[in-house]
């Protein structure tokens, strides 16, 4: 019996295909149940052989098919659209029903193996995962240990599926690819980020080089953006090396450094002569930059048949032109890590992945690995999310600019082989003039996923509609100049994405060609603000039209505005020229056409100076859309997008000031900016000015817009036009790094519309996978509910909140019940939070930033322990400041015991210098630079300026930030935690001082406290909040708002007070036990409660149903 080593599986490999020894390795490898002594002839319409070979029953009683087919270049098999096809010749009634199928291609130069599974059935899509054996060049280290696994844990199902499985190589390479990247940061800076528990941190874990440190001006991120960048060409390369363009050989990289001379300079000595003097330049331009650089000339001859690729990624930069010198062992290792694996040249389909790693690797990388977008709020989408969006995104909009039936456009764009059948052939033409003319933008573009996703679906459509001669990499290249269009504030985010779309062009080349010019096409700029120091400069591409009265011709020819004609002109010609000296003087003639605009406007010459010193086409300070873009907004049918799509940045309010200020001053903060805001909600707002009439715009977000108080006039803005379609993703988690996410997809048409909303909620917890994501997308999933409501029910909310109420629309009822005739909790109670002191202890953050010699983590600020009291040692008259403090966690339903080891420094500014006792004075000195920092954080807010100016000026720097009255503190009152799984309203009649995370109700009047605390711990306001309250994922956020908003039926004398007697029971008992059991009180009091309301038996049960 044969036994298969790490050699003899690689020898097997890299072999070409021989049937013989693919038998001998499915008996004796897979144990194969049932080996045909001759391969049975599948009949298919088709050019390709393809056979039967047997069957393997696996150890979990899954039966996988055996076939073997031998492929032309364009068969069916070959081609990702005909996947659904060739499943179909599987079915065979002699053969019996196979759950999946292990397949093998054979073209004579290379053989692919290929998992294919979920062939059962029509309303699943199979999916086919594959190696591409064949070349003895390559080591194929991953099948090898791939394959080992199955050997030592058996031939199960779930192994299989393991075996071909492409997210875990993916993440794999992934983490590797980090470390390598974090050895060259580390040789620069020193510096390296280190896991430490579930967090990454920085630690110095060595001396800094002191050259490169200098070469870089001392600047860390121009180093991490410089190391990035010489990564991800090197990584480019060994793309174009797996298509055979780096001489030939598929191992090249590695093989040059080995051979190499320059191993101690490789960077300055070899790689940076190929990127700029020959990639870079054209073969006849080569010798003569390779003199000027004073570059090594044997290495042309060696060089001589890379191709020129144009496109601008090979270009010296500034970041280029320091000497970067790293020791020999860096790159070996590089190289090293490189050759293990395979490069596959194709983006992925989530239904059929080549088990390799593929261009899309490099968005993950962008958006995992570099440690400034977490801050940013950037983070990587899984790609069946980006399949989803992309396809609903473009069935939207095919459905309204074509007469072809929506039934028939959804089956076109979700199967296009399948799909074209149907479309009416008079039909054809307009729908692929539909798919020629889309303008799509990213306006938060990272590393490209979804102008990469509709590439591939736009690809897909026009192909099957392009009869049988067409050049795919003219048509993308096509799309890429007519339809897509990207903006990044980051310039590496706008480098990756560029490089992903040369790679999505390279794949289709059968030689090289010149890439086109991306650099007016995927661009860097703020996309968030088009002015600059108060001028509006959307219109800097219109000139002035004159007023014939005054004896001047209009400058408008045929009403469109002739400099933007020019300017459309000039970044056309620039997308396709591959002649250096031509993009040269096209460039230039962009700018002075540019320049002269500016000059024409009359602008302020301080302003003018300023602009003129900014490079208007690559900045993080504003975005030229009407300029760049002139081309979408001067259609003659049209102005505007038909699609934004994309993943914008999650960034709350709080301690990212800088980033909110930028906009706050532009025309969109002026017009859109809210208090508590999120950064993406000025993304819905630009993506939906942006868009023309009908257009869509599709996101994926947080959804606590869909309440959040800061989300008002963003709601208005969406309930203005109309939501397609929501997906609400509840508890599951999507993105890896993000924290406490609870994500939705929303796609909203412009324009108002009667149309009801498309909605999946999805009710599990925990991380999905591609393929269950995609199993809840198609409705095929247990995990998810899917409804339709109305745009009205959906803003049903109190200020439009949008409210989702799984499949029973009777919740809309109650809910109109429990709030009919009822005042809100505002009218009996004034409601408001506990105190703010910016910091109650010191944080390792705290530690970083501000010099703080004699602190620690941990050390009370505002907020101290009975130890750290002792050690102030405090006279009679500084423990007066002190006040009893309590932790949210402290409160209990009903009743809170009132003991506390804790103490907060109770100081309110008087608007007179303070005089604080000695001790105290002396511990705030200690906090003094953290304390003095924190509030000056709030100078560039007006309002809150002038009070802490006037602090300062008092020298009370240590008063409380907002303090609030202490009589709220004492008073008899209701309290509640600001976050809870359920409501948890206590009782409170003595001093309970605590932070802002706790809510306070004081009624107006104290007759009616217990019977409001009866009617907030019930099920009936839990149903209310659970429904139109504020969340966060499962969590009640119980903070002024959504409190003052709780309907307060005034009921008769006698059930007030029966409701009150049930109230002062459960507070008398919980006063003299721990843990009493109280279930059949409370029960009474939700029977009460809903009495009161006068809610019925079918209405009480959906409630007690839903809790």
């Amino acid at each position: 019996m044969a036994t298969y080593t790490p050699d003899s599986l690689r020898n097997l490999f890299q072999s070409s295909f021989n049937l013989a020894q693919w038998y001998g390795f499915l008996q004796h490898f897979f144990n194969a149940n049932e080996l045909k002594e001759k391969p049975e002839r599948i009949i298919e319409n088709t050019s390709d052989e393809g056979f039967y070979l047997g069957n393997i029953d696996t150890t979990d009683s899954y039966r996988i098919g055996l076939f073997q087919y031998n492929i032309t270049k364009g068969s069916v098999a070959n081609k990702r659209v005909g996947l659904r096809n060739l499943v179909k010749s599987f079915i065979n009634p002699t053969w019996g029903e196979f759950d999946a199928a292990l397949v093998v291609f054979d073209s004579g130069d290379h053989w692919r193996l290929s998992f294919i599974c979920d062939i059962k059935g029509e309303s699943t899509s199979p999916k086919r995962y594959t190696y591409v054996f064949g070349s003895d060049d390559l080591l194929y280290r991953t099948p090898i240990e791939r394959f080992n696994f199955l050997k030592k844990k058996g031939i199960s199902f779930e192994n299989l599926k393991t075996a071909f499985s492409v997210e875990a190589l993916s993440d794999e390479f992934f983490d590797k690819y980090r470390e390598q990247y974090a050895d060259f940061i580390q040789y620069i800076t020193g510096k390296r980020f280190v896991k430490v528990g579930s967090k990454w941190e920085e630690k110095v874990l060595d001396k800094p080089n002191a050259a490169l440190m200098q070469a870089f001006g001392h600047n860390e991120k121009k180093i991490r953006d410089y190391v990035k960048k010489m990564m991800g060409r090197i990584t480019f390369l060994h793309f174009l090396q797996r298509k055979g363009w780096m001489c030939g050989d598929l191992n090249y990289m590695q093989n040059m450094f080995e051979s190499s001379l320059y191993k101690n300079d490789y960077l300055d000595s070899v790689l940076e002569p190929l990127f700029f003097g020959i990639l870079n330049t054209k073969p006849a331009e080569r010798e003569a930059l390779f003199a000027d650089y004073g570059w090594d000339k044997s290495l042309l001859a060696e060089w001589k048949d890379i191709p020129y690729l144009n496109g601008g990624l090979f270009e010296r930069d500034a970041e280029d032109e320091p000497e970067s010198r790293f020791p020999a062992e860096y790159f070996k290792r590089l190289f090293q890590f490189f050759s293990e694996y395979n490069f596959t040249i194709d983006e992925n389909d989530p239904n059929d992945a080549e088990v390799g790693v593929d261009p899309e690797m490099l968005g993950k990388i962008f958006e995992n690995l570099l440690e400034d977008n977490k801050d940013k709020g950037a983070f990587y989408t899984p790609k069946e999310i980006v399949r989803y969006m992309c396809q609903e995104s473009l069935i939207a909009y095919l459905e309204t600019n074509t007469s072809v039936a929506k039934d028939k456009i959804r089956q076109f764009v979700l199967s296009p082989e399948e799909g074209v059948a149907d479309i009416p052939e008079n039909k054809k033409p307009k729908l692929l003039t539909a798919l020629e003319e889309v303008k799509i933008c990213d306006p938060a573009i990272g590393s490209g996923a979804f102008p990469m996703g509709l590439l591939n679906e736009l690809l897909l459509c026009r192909e099957v509609l392009s009869g049988e001669h067409y050049d795919r990499a003219e048509i993308k290249k096509s799309i890429i100049q007519n339809n897509i269009y990207g903006v990044d504030i980051e310039k590496g985010a706008v480098d990756i994405a560029r490089l992903r779309f040369w790679l999505s062009i390279v794949v289709d080349e059968e030689t090289p060609s010149p890439l086109p010019n991306l650099d007016y096409k995927i661009m860097q700029g703020n996309s968030l603000i088009e002015s600059f120091m108060g001028v509006d400069l959307s219109k800097l591409t219109y000139e002035k039209e004159y007023k014939k009265d005054k004896g001047e011709f209009s400058l408008f020819d045929d009403e469109k505005n002739r400099l933007q004609k020019t300017v459309s002109y000039l970044l056309s010609s620039y997308y396709s020229c591959s002649d250096h000296d031509k993009k040269v003087k096209l460039q230039q003639e962009i700018s002075d056409t540019i320049n002269k605009q500016l000059e024409a406007q009359a602008y302020n010459p301080e302003i003018l100076r300023e602009l003129r010193s900014i490079n208007l086409a690559e900045n993080n300070k504003f975005f030229l859309w009407h300029t760049w873009f002139s081309d979408v907004f001067s259609r003659d049918d049209k102005e505007g997008f038909d699609i934004v799509i994309g993943n914008p940045p999650y960034i709350g309010s709080k301690g990212n000031e800088n980033i909110f200020h930028a906009v706050l001053s532009s025309p969109l903060g002026s017009k859109y900016a809210e208090r508590w805001m999120d950064y993406f909600y000025y993304f819905f707002h630009q993506g939906l000015d942006m868009l023309c009439e009908k257009a869509i715009i599709c996101l994926i977000t947080t959804n606590y817009y869909y309440t959040a108080t800061g989300g008002s006039k963003l709601r208005k803005h969406i309930a203005n036009n109309t939501v397609e379609r929501i997906v609400d993703f509840g508890e599951i988690k999507l993105f890896e790094s993000a924290m406490g996410q609870h994500n939705a997809i929303t796609m909203i048409r412009k324009g108002h519309y009667s149309q009801d909303v498309n909605i999946i909620e999805i009710v599990s917890k925990g991380y999905k996978p591609n393929e269950e994501l995609a199993r809840i997308f198609y409705q095929e999933h247990n995990d998810a509910i899917y409804y339709k409501v109305s745009q009205e029910q959906l803003f049903s909310g109190i200020d439009k909140q949008i409210i989702l109420t799984g499949q029973n629309a009777s919740s809309l009822n109650i809910i109109d019940k429990i709030r009919k005739g009822n005042l809100p909790l505002s009218h009996y109670a004034f409601i408001t939070m506990g105190v703010v002191t910016l910091s109650d202890t010191v944080s390792n953050k705290h530690l970083k930033e501000y010099n703080l010699p004699f602190a620690k983590k941990g050390d009370g600020i505002y907020v101290l322990t009975e130890e750290e009291i002792s050690k102030l040692e405090l006279d009679f008259e500084s423990k007066l400041y002190l006040k009893d403090f309590y932790k949210n966690s402290d409160i209990k339903k009903y009743y809170t015991p009132h003991n506390t080891s804790k103490k907060l420094i109770y100081v309110k500014d008087s608007g007179v210098p303070i005089k604080l006792p000695e001790p105290l004075l002396q511990h705030f000195e200690k906090f003094k630079p953290l304390i003095v920092g924190l509030k000056e954080n709030f100078l560039k807010n007006e309002i809150a300026a002038s009070v802490v100016m006037k602090w300062f000026r008092n020298g009370n720097y240590f008063v409380l930030f907002t303090p609030k009255k202490e009589e709220y503190f004492t008073a008899e009152k209701i309290i509640a935690p600001y976050r809870a799984s359920s409501n948890i309203f206590s009782y409170s009649n003595e001093a309970f001082f605590a932070s802002k995370d706790v809510a306070y109700i004081i009624p107006y009047s104290s007759e009616n406290i217990k019977y409001i605390l009866g009617v907030l711990n019930s099920k009936l306001v839990l149903y209310w909040l659970n429904l139109m309250g504020k969340k966060k994922g499962d969590i009640l956020e119980l903070y002024a708002k959504p409190l003052n908003d709780i309907p307060i039926k005034d009921t008769t004398v006698e059930l007030k007070r029966q409701l009150t007697d049930l109230v002062n029971e459960i507070i008398e008992i919980k006063s003299k036990s721990l843990n009493p059991d109280v279930n059949n009180l409370e029960n009474r009091i939700n029977r009460t409660v809903y009495e009161i309301y006068g809610l019925t038996d079918t209405e009480i049960k959906i409630i007690e149903q839903s809790i």
